[in-house]
């Protein structure tokens, strides 16, 4: 390729302000970092061994695009008794990571149905699928307290003719859900629009409360949902994600995976499949350690916080306390990467991190 095509590529790339929107790491780098998406979780020895005993049977090769039978009905069978769908193994497509389930999703469902509503403040990586290729796109307001899309606002956005919305439930930011009156209340905007959605409900594991709109009724052919293989479970450098849709939407983003990826890698797919069966047993006492340590530094470091659900994350406004966290070492996920100017998310962990941060902002 000449090198002035080259430059120009380049110069195209470096001037796309979404596809270079900053994110949030996936993962805690060290015990500091409070900005990553995910707790830093050890990996279950009995996860290694059984991905080391896949690999040593001759599971080495490419697998079915849509991933393995076993993993894709655990994971059908995980949302519905956990989010009350229905969903069966041919509604599911295992992706490499959250974000391939963001891409997916956002791309081959709005070409079929056309116009996209997105949220004002929304996870990073939305904006940075939004820059791969132009999509008609239209804002939606949010809650100053939640961060997450108004009723009034997803109406507006309905009735301007977007035919797709993307919603996160818990919010990526805040940790905050919509009540189950506000989930049937959009489930019905979405009917009377005859529109659909995409539900980011990946953090859904980590709140008391977060009903799923794919569970309302009439929402099975009109919602996808995507998110994390059992979070928590130290999975999320193995990059193992989800969609769970209608299957006329599986077919496409299944064929835009093959030409991306062929498939999830194979070790990380066995690696989820063993984490499911474990996840029942290991889960309920990660919750409450993170329980512990958020309800820790909501009674004692007196923090400006805004509302949310979610025991994994904490967003907060204050300006002072920002900086005291950041010269002591702390790196917090900033908030204008999502939207939110002048917030920012800490990462809460099991173990004595808040106990320090409590210190350090006494």
């Amino acid at each position: 390729m000449p090198s002035k095509t080259k430059a120009t590529i380049l110069q195209h790339h470096q001037q796309n302000r979404l596809l270079n929107t900053a994110m949030p790491p996936l993962a805690m780098r060290n015990p500091n970092d409070l900005s990553a998406d995910d707790l830093l979780a050890p990996l279950d020895e009995r996860v290694i061994e059984a991905t080391v005993s896949a690999l040593e049977s001759g599971q080495t090769h490419y697998v079915d695009v849509p991933g393995i039978g076993p993993l894709r009905e655990a994971l059908a069978k995980f949302l519905n008794s956990s989010a009350g769908t229905s969903a069966q193994m041919s509604n599911v497509l295992v992706t490499a990571g959250v974000q391939e389930s963001r891409f997916l999703s956002i791309h081959l469902i709005s070409e079929q149905l056309g116009k996209i509503a997105i949220p004002s403040v929304v996870h990073p990586g939305v904006r940075k699928t939004l820059g791969i290729r132009p999509l008609e796109t239209i804002e939606v307001d949010v809650d100053a307290a939640t961060m997450l899309p108004t009723l009034t606002a997803i109406r507006a956005a309905l009735s301007s003719g977007a035919k797709l919305i993307y919603l996160e439930s818990p919010s990526r930011l805040t940790g905050a859900t919509y009540s189950a009156e506000d989930v049937a209340a959009i489930a019905e905007l979405i009917h009377e629009h005859d529109a659909a959605a995409i539900w980011d409900q990946g953090l859904a594991v980590w709140a008391d409360s977060s009903p799923s709109l794919a569970a309302q009724q009439g929402m099975a052919e009109r919602v996808a949902v995507i998110g994390e293989a059992w979070p928590g479970m130290g999975l999320t450098s193995w990059h193992i994600g989800y969609i769970a849709a209608p299957e006329p939407w599986i077919a496409p983003m299944q064929s835009q995976k093959q030409i991306m990826s062929i498939c999830t890698s194979t070790a990380s797919q066995y690696a989820a499949l063993e984490a499911s069966n474990l996840f029942e047993q290991t889960y309920p006492e990660i919750k409450k350690q993170l329980n512990n340590a958020r309800q820790q530094l909501l009674d004692t470091a007196k923090l400006d916080v805004l509302q949310g659900g979610a025991v994994n994350i904490l967003a907060i406004r204050s300006t002072a306390d920002i900086e005291r966290l950041q010269s002591a070492g702390y790196d917090v996920a900033d908030g204008a990467e999502f939207g939110a100017p002048g917030v920012v998310r800490i990462t809460i962990t099991g173990d004595d991190t808040a106990q320090n941060i409590i210190e350090q902002l006494a």
